[in-house]
């Protein structure tokens, strides 16, 4: 893996922890809250409403960077622009990697 924050134990360490360690709680905070976010997304997907998908992903695409988890911004982007399109032919594909993404950034916090 070419990036340092994220270990052959697939761990994802938040920018800002690497910067600065203080940080650890209100991060911890928004990795704790991925799954709520993604119980969320997937219960507008469910009823197809495109104006909450788009609202729940910018939302996403936000903290997630902000946080310090640039891929999980850069995800949030990508489904963001589907559903503005109203596209989500890889909503299953993309929850999955999102999922991976909530997981590795729990593991990254455990070495806090």
């Amino acid at each position: 893996m070419n990036d340092p924050r994220v270990t052959s134990d697939d761990k994802l360490v938040s920018e800002l922890l690497c910067e600065d360690p203080d940080l650890h709680d209100i991060i911890e905070e928004f990795v704790d809250g991925l799954s709520d976010r993604i119980v969320h997304l997937k219960l507008a997907f469910d009823e197809l409403d495109w104006n909450q998908l788009r609202t729940l992903a910018h939302r996403l695409k936000g903290a997630g960077g902000s946080y310090g988890y640039p891929e999980i911004s850069q995800l949030a982007a990508r489904m963001e622009q589907n559903f503005k399109t109203h596209r989500a032919n890889d909503f299953d594909a993309q929850i999955h990697q999102l999922e991976g993404l909530a997981s590795a950034a729990h593991a990254g916090l455990q070495d806090g």
